[in-house]
């Protein structure tokens, strides 16, 4: 579907019924970190926000954001609170609405994912979860709700650090960049997976926020899930050749074309003195 390959690309009105069932993850009663932050991601401030317009073709289908909501304290340690967006506009809104959330709490220093939640609601489709990172016990756990609110648990043991879908976007643009070179990064979806993304050649690429020098990213087939390419298409996100190494374009082929979301804006509050660009 349209918007299930746009929540491969960015992100991922709940079906009808499911608001008033919910998931709440158990850090979204957290209170905001008074600690000064040092981050590891070049130009990443809070309160950072990227906006994006969608289209399939030439056809405006969409809107979707990437923000950095503030920080938080977990485990005596500073996390970046992450939220993304994905809404359909009026036009598919007659056929195939979509209202999505995605939520993620990063370390601040060292770029691990401490957990994650998801709220898919496009057309009929719909799932609600959220999973908990605990490294201390080394395992994560959480919660899944389907279409029906029929609500299971799930669980696994961790080894190692991993990300989940929407932290790793953020742990891309701390990473150097390199035409011909292959990034791995440890993810989990509700399983421990690698996930591998191509650099190819630079381009130059244009949109509404301007032209810039671009890297694009290819990810390689893998778990269902944001930044993930669907097996026998392709995904490219055209990243800036910059410190900021901001998402420009991102295209997702499927089965009756393609669906392109574009950076329009780059906002972040008066008070911080970082470049808009």
């Amino acid at each position: 579907m349209v918007f299930r390959a746009l929540a491969l690309v960015l992100l991922l009105c709940p079906a009808a019924g499911a608001a008033e069932a919910m998931l709440a993850h158990p850090f979204s009663a957290l209170a905001p970190s008074t600690c000064t932050i040092m981050c590891a991601v070049p130009g990443m401030v809070n309160g950072e926000t990227l906006e994006y317009e969608i289209y399939w073709g030439v056809v405006h289908v969409g809107t979707s954001f990437l923000r950095i909501d503030g920080a938080v304290n977990i485990s005596s340690r500073t996390a970046w609170h992450l939220v993304s967006e994905a809404r359909s506009g009026p036009f598919i809104n007659k056929f195939y609405k979509v209202d999505d959330r995605n939520e993620s709490w990063m370390d601040a220093a060292d770029l691990r994912s401490y957990g994650y939640y998801k709220k898919v609601s496009e057309g009929k489709y719909f799932v609600n979860e959220w999973a908990v990172f605990d490294w201390r016990a080394g395992k994560f756990y959480g919660k899944k709700m389907s279409r029906n609110h029929a609500v299971s648990d799930f669980e696994g043991a961790l080894a190692k650090p991993v990300n989940d879908m929407l932290s790793a976007v953020y742990r891309v643009r701390a990473l150097k960049l390199a035409p011909g070179e292959k990034i791995q990064m440890e993810v989990n979806t509700k399983r421990n997976w690698a996930l591998t993304i191509k650099a190819g050649k630079r381009e130059t690429v244009e949109t509404a926020y301007g032209r810039k020098k671009c890297i694009p990213l290819e990810p390689m087939v893998g778990e269902d899930g944001l930044f993930v390419a669907k097996a026998g298409r392709r995904m490219l996100i055209w990243v800036t050749d910059d410190e900021l190494k901001l998402p420009l374009i991102l295209k997702a082929e499927i089965s009756i074309g393609s669906i392109t979301a574009k950076l329009v804006r780059r906002t972040i509050p008066p008070e911080i003195t970082v470049p808009a660009k």
